[in-house]
């Protein structure tokens, strides 16, 4: 991929590093030293992309990005900022700016070329792929499962990022969410606000993926959680794949996402009462306008001791009840994997031949290869009523 990139950017080092990088690759570069140089050259040039300090002599990168996000020759030009400001108010004002994306400094050439090559994809081929993750059974373990699944998509040279918007201040058992700058994996924290709603923030864990924390999807202000699905949305620009966590509770924030959801991917446990609870999620799913096409369904064994419970013994009975398509079976130790996910690699890293592994790549390659077009058709069963599921004891226990 080539084409044109205007570098606006007053340190002679950070310009010399963006410039030889992008000109190894093949890029016509045009640089300028101050903002509104800068604005002028983008109104004459007409580049691909902008790469933009935010600390600049005369008015800052936050306003040379604002009007150019404002003009009319530039407003559609994508613009990546690379700054050494890394406080989360900075890169909040960054976006709402109309940056399309954010990457601190110091930054390697690989990682600036990533970010310019998937900006410059999304201008031909438009927003990331949306991916809501719904947790009908409240199994612990599906972040573990989605930082799995964008680590497998990583692996084939995507761009993702999480965004956790499932809990609002607290966790799973009701106690407040441990600050992860205390746990050290932080890059971008974001502070705890008592009694009010907290701005999105962005982290990355020590995998490399991306997290983007949404924390106003309860507080029922419809302009809070506009905040939100603005950030999204910009966010998106930079990717190719947004995974969500998604709690199945209706309300402006969550409606949205699921309009805007290109697949709903639902976590459920296999027990019977599990799964009248999943159906019964499929249901309100439907009455919001999701599909049965756009939905489909993970069975977890969240104690991970079921040998015997595999897609193919399952798929039948699920897809017949359920009315939407069993992707895969996975069994692990929920409560373990809930401790330790963010602190340790993803299990596809360091256990790349691990049944657990494989499963949750074929996770990520159903969603890697799921038909987006929506011009296929899958063939399931219809959905039945919750009273008639038939099992017998045997199998609820299976």
């Amino acid at each position: 991929m080539s084409g044109k990139v205007l570098i606006i950017e007053d340190d002679p080092t950070s310009l010399r590093l963006i410039e030889y990088a992008l000109k190894q690759r093949g890029y016509q570069v045009i640089t300028t030293l101050n903002g509104l140089e800068g604005i002028i050259t983008a109104q004459k040039e007409d580049p691909d992309l902008i790469i933009l300090d935010i600390m600049l002599p005369g008015i800052d990168g936050f306003e040379v990005c604002r009007r150019l996000h404002s003009g009319s020759q530039t407003a559609k030009i994508p613009i990546l900022i690379i700054s050494a400001k890394t406080q989360k108010e900075d890169i909040n004002t960054g976006f709402k700016a109309g940056a399309d994306d954010y990457l601190l400094k110091p930054a390697s050439p690989t990682e600036i070329i990533n970010r310019v090559e998937s900006l410059l994809s999304k201008k031909i081929t438009g927003q990331a792929k949306v991916v809501s993750f719904i947790n009908t059974s409240e199994i612990p373990g599906l972040t573990m499962v989605m930082v799995n699944v964008a680590a497998a998509l990583v692996e084939q040279e995507k761009q993702v990022t999480l965004v956790d918007a499932s809990n609002s201040y607290k966790g799973q058992n009701g106690k407040d969410k441990i600050s992860s700058k205390q746990e050290g994996r932080v890059i971008l924290e974001v502070d705890t606000i008592d009694n009010g709603a907290q701005e999105p923030g962005l982290e990355t864990l020590p995998s490399g993926i991306r997290v983007l924390h949404v924390d106003d999807v309860f507080d029922g202000k419809d302009g809070v959680s506009e905040t939100s699905l603005d950030l999204i949305q910009k966010i998106g620009k930079a990717n190719d794949y947004l995974l969500v966590d998604l709690p199945l509770k209706p309300n402006h924030f969550t409606t949205s996402m699921l309009k805007s959801s290109d697949l709903v991917m639902i976590l459920s446990e296999y027990r019977i009462d599990s799964l009248v609870n999943t159906r019964n999620a499929v249901t309100l799913l439907n009455f919001l306008g999701v599909t049965a096409e756009k939905m489909a369904v993970v069975l977890a064994d969240p104690e991970g001791k079921n040998q015997n419970l595999t897609t193919t013994n399952m798929k039948q009975f699920i897809e017949a009840n359920l009315g939407i398509m069993l992707v895969e079976v996975v069994s692990f130790d929920a409560k373990m994997y809930q401790l330790f996910y963010l602190d340790s690699q993803p299990v596809i890293q360091s256990n790349p031949n691990q049944k657990l592994a494989q499963d949750l790549k074929r996770i990520a390659r159903y969603i890697a290869t799921y038909n987006y077009t929506g011009q296929e058709t899958r063939q399931t069963k219809k959905v039945t009523s919750p009273a008639e599921v038939k099992v017998d004891a045997d199998k609820s226990q299976a």
